[in-house]
C-alpha cells in the first residue's frame, strides 16, 4: 500500500497520519468489498487524502473512490 501524505510538519505527525490512513483504508477496504458478489478491482495500492479531506482510495485495477468518516464511498 502507497500511502501518500502532504503537509505534515513532523515525523511524529507523519507517522501517526500514516497509520491512520493506512487502519482507515484497510476498514473501507474490506466494508467495500462487502457489498460486492465479486469484488474484481484487486487490493489497495494508493492512499491519500483530497484537498476537501476525504481519503481516497486506488485499488490494483486502477480504479478509485473517495470516502467519507462513516465508510460511504462515490
Amino acid at each position: 500500500m502507497h500511502t501518500v501524505i502532504k503537509g505534515t510538519k513532523t515525523v511524529e505527525e507523519f507517522k501517526k497520519l500514516k497509520a491512520y490512513l493506512e487502519q482507515r483504508a484497510t476498514e473501507h477496504f474490506e466494508e467495500h468489498k462487502k457489498a460486492f458478489e465479486n469484488w474484481r478491482f484487486g487490493e489497495i495500492d494508493k492512499v491519500w487524502i483530497d484537498k476537501d479531506g476525504f481519503i481516497c482510495i486506488q485499488y490494483d485495477s486502477g480504479d478509485w473512490w473517495h470516502y467519507n468518516e462513516e465508510g460511504e464511498w462515490w
